[in-house]
């Protein structure tokens, strides 16, 4: 039984290896974050000029921070001179997107930590407006976003439902102590720590600063936050991934009264209160029990928090096989986990997870090891996951992480940001794309939404979609932030498995507002305002992208697509044999019925394309 185990897991692991393709360089992404003391590095899918794809914006630490925008051809480009130049005098750490004033473009916010060029303290957070003409202009302190810290990251969210975005930002070390034993051997910290900042939108191009009047002024060395309905009561919370958790201040889960005047903590009771060195979040329905788990990356073990469906939470990252506990240097040196996100990397309707890990330097206590890849956590659909690992250089330290179907074939696709500082000699920001669907209409049927609210803010933040597929329910929230200093696209992504179309889909704006949809056929991106019908995106889904193949696994005949010319093709063992060698025409499949069950590497070449894939074989 466990040969048979360890054959599933080497099969996954080639399968995932081939359908995650590390692409940064050739889409034209080139970055790297040059950070301070190991902190920070973040990014964030939106679209800044409306054109319906969606832009990728990543922080740069002391370097100025990066805005890519899609080309629509499966590249990005670099812009330059558009109003973001000020990122360049701040030591950026984390960053959020939202349409701050309801005009129909999003928006930026910018934490820091300090300002670079030798000045001195703390610097303020940046607010960029889109003036809707593919500029911005930093607008923080007109707005009132005057207040100073070590800010390493921020949500967004409406918690009064008055139609505005809010912004509460997560704020740091302010200083740090060790605890030491008899022998004088390090056991523990004293951290002391700033307050968080709450932002209320005033509707009139201010905020006011409200965290202590709320109740939410946390003290706890934030590295994460979320905005999340975990009560499903139509009022968003907000749940805080704390660093330091047993010697400070531990996570901490802040119900929303719904009275719009105050929060209540209410870890404790619902067991949220996980005292670790917390520093990512990510929330996903794993079990498909119609209410959400939460996943808190950390130093050391990571924790997977599950409903138990009455809003209190147990750990099970052991029994589901998530704990991430240690790095591949062996002597029990601990791995570093940051972003993290809930996603359907396989379409199957089961949500899936990932874990971007980078070391950060610890005490001998909890030593951290510098061999440290991401990992992939397939979801089996038995509240367990197989692990794989998804990295380019194990050494690499990564931090924030993003995701979002970036080209449109139905499929995501993730960015992990990468520090200068890195042990691996090369390091570089890595864009894994995701080549399960070609075409996007390769036979892993999928659904995505873009909502748009109208008597809830233009975003969407908050509201949930929940399908009903084949009997069984998908929920999803859009959020306004988690991972670790990054956000992921607010477009829904729901993979559908064999299913073509979707039975029910009900969409919750708020308490007072939702909709319901009969009968809708999969494989499509809807376009949905707050009221209104569903909408095809009529931007199409990519073509002419370089070679690619499905299925894999194969059973018995292989479709090329995007071949241009006659080309010649090679099937080898994973050692390097020969098996078939033979001419390939454009639009032909290979047929590979003699194969006997494995793993082999294909081969396609032509004056113009080169091609390389491992292919899994099954009987």
């Amino acid at each position: 039984m466990k040969l048979f185990t360890s054959i599933l897991s080497l099969l996954l692991s080639f399968q995932i290896s081939a359908q995650l393709v590390e692409k940064s360089s050739e889409i034209g992404v080139n970055h790297l974050f040059n950070d301070l003391a190991n902190m920070g590095g973040g990014a964030v899918f939106f679209d800044y000029n409306n054109d319906g794809w969606e832009d990728l914006y990543i922080s740069g630490g002391i370097d100025e921070d990066s805005l890519y925008k899609n080309k629509g051809d499966g590249t990005f480009e670099k812009i330059n001179n558009i109003g973001l130049s000020a990122t360049g005098d701040y030591n950026t750490t984390s960053v959020v997107s939202g349409d701050i004033n309801n005009d129909g473009f999003r928006d930026l916010f910018i934490t820091t930590w300090r300002e670079n060029q030798g000045a001195s303290g703390f610097g303020r957070n940046l607010l960029f407006i889109n003036n809707g003409n593919e500029t911005f202009t930093e607008a923080g302190t007109s707005w009132g976003l005057t207040e100073k810290s070590f800010s390493m990251g921020a949500n967004l969210l409406d918690y009064n439902n008055d139609g505005l975005l809010d912004i509460y930002v997560i704020n740091y070390q302010k200083s740090l102590s060790t605890v030491t034993n008899s022998n004088g051997d390090v056991v523990g910290f004293n951290a002391e720590c700033y307050e968080n900042f709450f932002y209320e939108n005033n509707g009139n191009n201010t905020f006011t600063e409200k965290a202590a009047a709320l109740g939410i002024d946390n003290d706890g060395c934030g590295l994460a936050t979320m905005p999340t309905d975990y009560n499903k009561d139509f009022n968003q919370d907000i749940y805080i991934a704390n660093d330091y958790g047993a010697f400070n201040v531990p996570n901490t889960l802040y119900k929303n009264n719904a009275s719009g005047t105050s929060f209540s903590d209410v870890s404790s009771s619902t067991k949220a209160n996980v005292a670790i060195y917390a520093m990512g979040i990510s929330s996903a329905d794993i079990d498909k029990d119609e209410d959400f788990d939460y996943y808190i990356s950390n130093l050391g073990r990571n924790v997977l928090l599950q409903n138990d469906g009455n809003n209190v939470f147990k750990d099970i990252a052991t029994s589901a096989g998530v704990e991430n506990t240690f790095s591949l240097d062996g002597n029990g040196l601990f791995s570093t986990s940051w972003g993290t996100a809930f996603l359907d990397i396989n379409n199957d309707t089961w949500p899936d997870l990932f874990v971007a890990n980078g070391r950060v330097p610890a005490a001998p206590f909890i030593g951290t090891g510098d061999s440290d890849p991401n990992y992939l956590f397939t979801n089996n659909g038995d509240t367990t996951f197989t692990q794989t690992k998804v990295s380019v250089n194990n050494r690499d330290k990564g931090r924030g992480m993003a995701y979002a179907d970036y080209d449109k074939d139905g499929d995501l696709d993730l960015i992990v940001v990468v520090l200068k500082g890195s042990a691996s000699a090369n390091p570089k920001t890595t864009f894994f794309q995701n080549q399960l669907n070609p075409t996007g209409t390769d036979g892993k049927n999928w659904i995505q939404f873009k909502l748009e609210g109208q008597t809830i803010n233009k975003d969407a933040i908050g509201a949930k979609v929940i399908l009903t597929v084949n009997g069984e329910k998908l929920i999803q929230e859009v959020h306004g932030q988690g991972s670790h200093a990054s956000q992921h696209s607010l477009v829904l992504h729901f993979g559908l498995a064999n299913n073509s179309v979707v039975s029910n889909v009900e969409i919750q704006w708020s308490a007072t507002s939702k909709q319901s949809f009969t009968n809708i056929n999969g494989n499509k991106r809807y376009e949905l305002k707050e009221g209104g019908t569903l909408s095809i995106d009529t931007n199409p889904v990519l073509k002419n992208k370089e070679i690619s193949v499905h299925p894999n696994p194969v059973k018995d005949y292989l479709s090329i697509n995007n071949i241009n010319e006659k080309s010649t093709f090679t099937i080898s063992t994973i050692d390097g044999k020969i098996l078939v060698k033979n001419l390939l025409k454009v639009d032909e499949k290979i047929d590979l019925t003699y194969l006997k069950t494995g793993v082999y590497m294909l081969h396609i070449f032509n004056k113009k394309q080169n091609f390389n894939q491992l292919i899994i074989k099954n009987n």
